[in-house]
């Protein structure tokens, strides 16, 4: 099958290489990219030795599927890459990203075809009666709602977004669905005006502070000063969410009054379950025009490296990269 390769920092080449085997396949039709391939295109990843292939926000048509599994050939879904056990103590404790017997898909989506285990085949798959390129945010989304199930945000919340890229929109197209008053921090003109035309309220860092107090905070930037900042400035009983992933090693410089006295809360995700997994494709089919306009440019498999250098100039929110298009 084809395949989009990581080879190394900035280094992206189609090839040929074997196809998955399994009893589930699925034929890729289309995958977005993620924060993470992003960082391991410029940076490289622990988890990403090259060569590999990188991707794992998709969906596409079943190829063959055992009869029992209730899937035919054809058959449109979205696939979670990996799926929580449900039996080992961490899922047991409802910390299910800390799953420490995960099922994985054989590997990542930009290629042709991915293998489904099938530990992950009954709750990490699902039929899509209306199928569309927007359910690749599917996984995405399932990370942000473990992020709300953590803060709990309701109505009469004032929730600020620190960074309006495409997870912290993301982050914010799902407050204000909810009902709730949601502000985003964003310096990028072009980014502000994409929020603009999306109607989601935003400034700049000091407009959006002076502006008014927040009991709720998510960051979702990787700038530690950022993250420093908001519990500086979140109301007192306030929470800050630290939703971008800081550089490893990094250390917070963080005020004890602010913990002890004011009783901030200061909180933390990376990943999802697959019961976000589940609710975020619920979420998506009851709105799917209100995601999709998140995935802004489109590129065929054999362009992926140019898709990778869009997102590094900053010039787009999600980068749909497209395989096996009928």
């Amino acid at each position: 099958m084809k395949a989009l390769v990581f080879l190394g920092e900035r280094n992206l080449e189609i090839q040929d290489v074997p196809k998955p085997e399994g009893e589930f396949i699925v034929k890729v039709m289309g995958s977005t990219i993620c924060g993470t391939d992003l960082k391991a295109y410029l940076h490289g990843h622990p988890q990403f030795q090259p060569p590999t292939i990188l991707g794992h926000e998709f969906y596409g048509k079943v190829e063959q599927a055992p009869a029992h599994t209730g899937y035919k050939p054809g058959d449109f879904v979205v696939v979670a890459p990996y799926g929580d056990c449900g039996k080992c103590e961490a899922c047991l404790n409802n910390l299910p990203e800390q799953c420490v017997d995960k099922s994985h898909v054989s590997n990542g989506s930009f290629a042709e075809y991915v293998a489904v285990p099938a530990p992950l085949v009954e709750r990490g798959v699902i039929r899509l009666d209306n199928p569309d390129y927007v359910y690749c945010l599917t996984e995405p989304l399932a990370c942000v709602l473990i992020a709300l199930e953590q803060m709990q945000p309701r109505k009469g919340d004032q929730i600020l977004v620190i960074g309006g890229g495409s997870m912290g929109t993301l982050i914010a197209m799902a407050l204000l669905d909810m009902g709730v008053d949601t502000y985003v921090s964003e310096v990028n003109a072009q980014r502000k005006a994409h929020l603009d035309s999306w109607q989601i309220p935003n400034g700049t860092t000091e407009e959006v502070y002076n502006a008014k107090r927040y009991n709720k905070i998510f960051v979702a930037v990787n700038v530690k000063e950022l993250v420093e900042e908001a519990v500086a400035r979140v109301n007192d009983g306030g929470m800050v969410h630290v939703f971008a992933g800081l550089p490893k090693g990094t250390m917070l410089d963080l005020s004890a009054a602010d913990i002890h006295y004011r009783k901030v809360t200061i909180t933390g995700s990376s990943g999802f379950s697959l019961q976000t997994f589940q609710e975020s494709h619920k979420r998506i089919a009851a709105r799917p025009s209100n995601y999709k306009r998140l995935i802004t440019d489109f590129f065929p498999l054999e362009r992926g490296g140019e898709a990778f250098e869009l997102l590094v100039s900053g010039d787009a929110y999600k980068v749909l990269i497209t395989t096996n298009l009928d």
